[in-house]
């Protein structure tokens, strides 16, 4: 929507301005034919030629607001900057035509013919020049057309020469100085040259994609800036008409999660539409290690990378040593040579990417992701439940249990029941309690049932 709303103001100030131009070349050409001055034909080819540029600044808005296609992926508003290079390849051989032309006129003076039309042709055109010049570059600076800004600058110039040619023409007249005339044209010829330079750096500057001065060292100071950025691997910029195009690989901590680093790249975004409003951008992210890393999420991180499950991470400092005890879900355990075989491996990993860790220490644990088909055999298993309620009544801390369940998996039994605590014991006390009773628990029953594989307690007040 934005883009047609700039397209359709563009073609517009550029009609206003092509039916302008028409109508100075047409007013210049007859005052030429009558006064025979070298100068007012330098004005005349100078709008001339913004006439043919103007003919070409619309005809290259209409083709670079073409939406992007297959072949051009980045659309086709660069063609605005060949139009500029175009009319600057045009001012130039006009102003060589002309210097060559004035210098010829000094040595083979020609009799010039000057009055009060030629000079109102001239202050008319000054008065069009101003008008149209101020309403270019309005709107080139709104749509960040360089084809708009080349025909502003030539509009601009085209005051420039005429108030030159205007005062050649007052010494021409009065006869103060008969070389007048030539001179002025020789002095608007190098003030065209002197305003396309700058132009044509603009638009050989856009053809080569090289980047703003400014930008890269504010996009990359402000997004460095944001919480979560661990640091910028890469920032690549490049302009094309109107638009800016920005490709950005930032670094966000390997532990965040997709939601979060989303998020980041979200805000990344925003902070780099701030600072270039019409940017089309594109952001990759890549994880690193970072400084906010805890040793359990180091060892996390490296268990995953070895293609490993792992939970009840524990580390703790003995000395100047670090042991760390952990859980990792491990495929085909009943391979006990098999999997020890990885534990081995995965230890050694562990301990060679994490350098402070000492002692590593592993227990084996049957893949989670496994749904397993089970059965309920809480109903036939009453001797089972009744030695279980025995040592429940047992412990003193216990108000209260129910749930029991047994199950069996593949074999194996499993047992889970829920057990309610005073609300005066700490999560700790409870969880010490919890602990030492599934041990108990699981050591009376692997007595009598051979296959009992766990017991999980969970623990709520009461």
């Amino acid at each position: 929507m934005e883009t047609a709303k700039f397209s359709s103001k563009k073609l517009r100030v550029a009609g206003i301005s092509l039916l302008a131009a028409f109508f100075i070349v047409g007013i210049k050409l007859l005052a030429t034919l009558l006064s025979g001055s070298v100068g007012v034909l330098s004005e005349l080819f100078h709008s001339s030629t913004d006439l043919i540029a103007t003919v070409a600044t619309i005809l290259s808005i209409r083709y670079s607001t073409r939406p992007p296609d297959k072949e051009h992926h980045y659309g086709h508003e660069k063609i605005e900057s060949f139009s500029a290079l175009f009319q600057v390849f045009i001012l130039v051989i006009m102003c060589a035509w002309l210097i060559y032309e004035s210098v010829n006129r000094i040595f083979h003076p020609v009799q010039v013919h000057i009055d009060v039309l030629t000079f109102s042709v001239i202050i008319i055109c000054i008065a069009v020049d101003y008008s149209r010049s101020r309403a270019l570059m309005k709107v080139a600076k709104e749509t960040h057309s360089q084809a708009l800004e080349a025909d502003a600058l030539h509009f601009s110039s085209d005051i420039l020469s005429s108030i030159v040619v205007l005062i050649g023409m007052v010494f021409t007249y009065f006869n103060i100085f008969p070389l007048a005339d030539p001179l002025s044209a020789i002095v608007v010829s190098f003030i065209i040259i002197m305003t396309t330079l700058g132009l044509s750096k603009k638009a050989i500057d856009s053809l080569l994609d090289r980047v703003p001065k400014g930008i890269q060292e504010d996009i990359s100071l402000r997004v460095s800036a944001i919480n979560g950025i661990e640091g910028i691997k890469s920032l690549r910029i490049r302009g094309s008409g109107s638009k800016t195009f920005i490709d950005m690989i930032i670094l966000i901590g390997r532990t965040k999660l997709f939601s979060e680093s989303h998020g980041i790249m979200d805000t990344v975004e925003k902070t780099i539409k701030d600072i270039v409003p019409e940017a089309d951008i594109v952001i990759h992210s890549e994880p690193v290690e970072s400084d906010s890393e805890t040793i359990n999420d180091k060892i996390k991180m490296a268990v995953t990378e070895e293609g490993y499950k792992c939970h009840d991470i524990f580390s703790h400092r003995i000395n100047n040593e670090i042991f760390t005890e952990l859980h990792v879900e491990i495929e085909n355990t009943n391979d006990l040579v098999k999997a020890h075989s990885n534990v081995n491996y995965l230890e050694s990993k562990i301990k060679e990417k994490i350098p402070v860790i000492t002692n590593v220490k592993i227990h084996l644990d049957e893949p989670s992701e496994i749904l397993y088909d089970t059965l309920d055999v809480t109903e036939q298993s009453k001797e089972l439940i009744r030695i279980l309620k025995n040592i429940l009544d047992a412990e003193s801390k216990i108000t209260s249990y129910r749930d029991i369940r047994v199950i069996k998996t593949g074999g194996n039994v499993r047992v889970s029941l829920n057990c309610a605590f005073g609300t005066d014991y700490s999560f700790e006390e409870v969880h010490e309690t919890v602990t030492i009773l599934e041990s108990r628990i699981y050591i009376t029953l692997k007595e009598l049932f051979p296959n009992m594989a766990n017991i999980i307690i969970h623990a709520e007040p009461s």
